[in-house]
Formats: C-alpha cells, sequence, structure tokens
C-alpha cells in the first residue's frame, strides 16, 4: 500500500464532563425544601454555592501506590462543600439500608467485625480486592441507585407536588454535590456510603452464589469491606466458584486486580495464615500483618520527629493510636511498643501543659476581674459616707441639732 494510500488513524474521543451542571440554575422553591429536608441554613448553602462558582471546592493530590503501580487519586472537598455533604450522609444516604455482608461505614462495624465475623471458622479464605472503585462509579450510576430512595424520601413532604422535571433537578443538585468530573471521588464523606449501596446488586449475586454451592459439609461466609471483598469456607473453595466470584465482580462494572497480592486464596495447602483486610486470622485472636506492622512502627516514628501536634495531627495520632489498642488491648507487639509508650507519654503532656495554661488563663482573667471589683466597691463606700445637700443645710441651720444621716 502508497504512502498516499494509508488509512488516517481516527483520534480518540476525550471523556467530555461538565461538574455542577444544576446547581447553579437550581431554583429557590425547590432549594427551600431540599435544605429543609438536609437541615441546613439558607447561609451555609450559600457559602457551599459560592464555593463552587470561584472554583475551588476540591482540594486534589495523588499518592503513588508503589513502583511500576501508578497513583491513587484524592479530592478532599472545602469546609463548607463538606458541611453540606455531611448533611447528606446523615440525612439522606445513611437511611438506605447497605448489604449486610458490608461491614464498612456503617454504624458499630469496623475492619475488627469484619475479620472476626471469619475467624475461627475459615480453613480457606479467598480475598478480592477491586482496582479503583471509587472512580469506577459514574455519575450516572449513582443516580440511578439513589433515584427510588430519593422520591420516596420526597413523600414527607406531604402536599406538595413535584413535578418529573423538578424530582430529576433536585437528583441532579445532589449528583452535583457529590461527583467530581461525572466520577466518585476519593475523599469527602459521601463516597463510602455511596459505594456501598451501588455494590447492593453484586453483593446480593455473591452471596446467592455461595448460597447455591452450600452443602451441609460444607458452608461459605462473606464479608465486604470498601473495594475489599473476603469469602470463607470450612473447607476448600473450589476453583471454579472463585472464577465465577470474580466474573460477577466484573458483571457488576467492576475490575478485580489479578495480582497475587491482591487477589489472594489461603488454604492448608498454601501453608499460609489468612489476612483478612490486614488482620491475620490466629485461632486464639486477630493479629496485625507483619508488613501492616512495619507500616504502623513508621508512621509513628514519623509523628515523633515532629515538635508540634497540630489539630490534624493529633487527630491521626489518636485514630492510629486507637486502631493499635483496639487490636492490642493490653500486649502489644515489640516493634511498636516503644513508640506507642513514648507517643502516649507525650500526649499526656500535651494534656496537662494545656490544662496548666487554661487554669493560668483563668487565675489571670479572676485577677483582672479584682481589681474593678475592689473600686465599684470604693465608688458605692463613697457615696454611702457622702451626706446629701439637704442634711448640709440642716447643719448650717441648726447646729445644736445632731442630725443622723
Amino acid at each position: 500500500m502508497s504512502e498516499g494510500k494509508k488509512k488516517k488513524k481516527r483520534k480518540r474521543e476525550e471523556f467530555t464532563y461538565k461538574d455542577f451542571r444544576v446547581i447553579f440554575d437550581f431554583p429557590e422553591r425547590l432549594s427551600q425544601y431540599l435544605r429543609e429536608w438536609l437541615h441546613l441554613t439558607k447561609l451555609d448553602w450559600d457559602f457551599c454555592i459560592d464555593k463552587i462558582r470561584q472554583g475551588k471546592p476540591y482540594l486534589e493530590w495523588r499518592k503513588s501506590k508503589g513502583k511500576g503501580r501508578g497513583f491513587r487519586y484524592f479530592a478532599a472537598p472545602c469546609e463548607e462543600l463538606k458541611l453540606v455533604q455531611r448533611a447528606i450522609l446523615n440525612r439522606i444516604l445513611s437511611q438506605i439500608p447497605a448489604h449486610f455482608a458490608r461491614h464498612g461505614n456503617q454504624i458499630g462495624s469496623s475492619i475488627i467485625s469484619n475479620a472476626e465475623h471469619h475467624r475461627g471458622f475459615a480453613k480457606a479464605v479467598y480475598s478480592v480486592d477491586i482496582i479503583n472503585a471509587f472512580p469506577t462509579v459514574f455519575r450516572s450510576r449513582v443516580k440511578a441507585n439513589l433515584r427510588k430512595p430519593f422520591e420516596f424520601g420526597l413523600r414527607q413532604f406531604s402536599g406538595v407536588v413535584f413535578s418529573d422535571a423538578d424530582k430529576d433537578m433536585m437528583l441532579d443538585v445532589l449528583c452535583d454535590l457529590m461527583c467530581l468530573r461525572d466520577r466518585l471521588p476519593q475523599g469527602p464523606p459521601t463516597s463510602p456510603r455511596i459505594l456501598d449501596l451501588v455494590c447492593m446488586k453484586m453483593d446480593q449475586e455473591i452471596y446467592n452464589l455461595l448460597q447455591k454451592n452450600s452443602t451441609p459439609f460444607q458452608s461459605y461466609r462473606f464479608t465486604a469491606w470498601s473495594d475489599d471483598l473476603t469469602i470463607s469456607s470450612n473447607g476448600e473453595i473450589p476453583e471454579e466458584l472463585r472464577k465465577e466470584i470474580l466474573d460477577v465482580v466484573r458483571k457488576n462494572g467492576f475490575i478485580p486486580h489479578v495480582r497475587k497480592d491482591k487477589t489472594k486464596y489461603y488454604s492448608p495447602e498454601t501453608g499460609e495464615m489468612p489476612i483478612v483486610t490486614g488482620l491475620v486470622l490466629n485461632p486464639e485472636r486477630l493479629t496485625v500483618a507483619p508488613n501492616k506492622v512495619n507500616q504502623l512502627r513508621a508512621r509513628l516514628h514519623k509523628f515523633l520527629k515532629l515538635q508540634g501536634w497540630d489539630k490534624t495531627i493529633l487527630g491521626q495520632i489518636n485514630g492510629t493510636l486507637g486502631f493499635i489498642r483496639q487490636v492490642y488491648p493490653k500486649n502489644l507487639p515489640s516493634k511498636i511498643r516503644d513508640c506507642v509508650e513514648k507517643i502516649e507519654r507525650r500526649l499526656a503532656e500535651t494534656k496537662a501543659l494545656a490544662i496548666s495554661k487554661k487554669i493560668e488563663q483563668l487565675e489571670y482573667e479572676i485577677e483582672a476581674l479584682k481589681p474593678g471589683e475592689k473600686s465599684e466597691k470604693k465608688k458605692s463606700a463613697k457615696k454611702e459616707k457622702k451626706p446629701s445637700k439637704t442634711i448640709k443645710k440642716v447643719e448650717e441651720y441648726s447646729p445644736a441639732m445632731s442630725v443622723v444621716p
């Protein structure tokens, strides 16, 4: 084929998106109903809209997953937008039920409850991790999953008639406030709960598949923590069943990891202790995996090197120590024992220093009030001792009389 007749390569059509497409044209009439539902004031709502209009609703950054593994992208909302997102989470999303196998973002659940469900039962464990679970969820999917619960919630406004266009616009505004570039971002407080709701169909299909393959001699247990799926059994998990589970994940629009360290099968044949969300399923108790212990030690060393701890650092320290003490209430691993004790000692010292500063400040304020009280007492005493003009006149004209003031 000659050079002139070579076929031209077609340019790939770039993915076009438009953030906040509806919220700027949202009428006040519908905005009032939405604010009432979310328990938001007009001032908080207007501040959020103004911040979005300025073009600075999110702070975005990325973090490397490791050499040759790409990046993980984060988007932290501003304080005004986060306030509205928390209201959406508490008033709407938390009222929608997720699958009972979900242990993340549920009241009274944690990665410890997720792992405890398999401890003492599991002889074989199959763990599946999903690639980029949050950005895999598109805006259209979020809207489709929230439509029925949202329309059901609108029944609260008894006597108010909403047209189909009104319902669609209000739902689009909620999607504007929770999505970024027509995808589910990782960072807002609403994203984990939305992921749980979107995964409802996938969780149902996996649970149904496990029930079909259960027998009186062998049963299965299934839990999910965000994008980590765990299937355990009191016997061997057949390879065919594992493939069917991966097919269910792909069928529901997600991509499972194929790396050995991400999608892994633990059984007596492999000779490895099963690990669920970073916790080792020992028969006696749960323990943190060795590589996670090393990560915790590095993080604690980083905290110790800092000279001052602000509010954000203190929050991270308390969260890390809370997790460690939850897994190890008494006996700590030798690798992190010294670091934990040093940080707890320093925390106690900082708390004592803060309390002493508050006491000094209160004492200073009390002392500052004392001179003012004395001057007021002196003025009142002078007024009492000073005789009136009428008494003076009486004393001048009748010096013999004893006038009692």
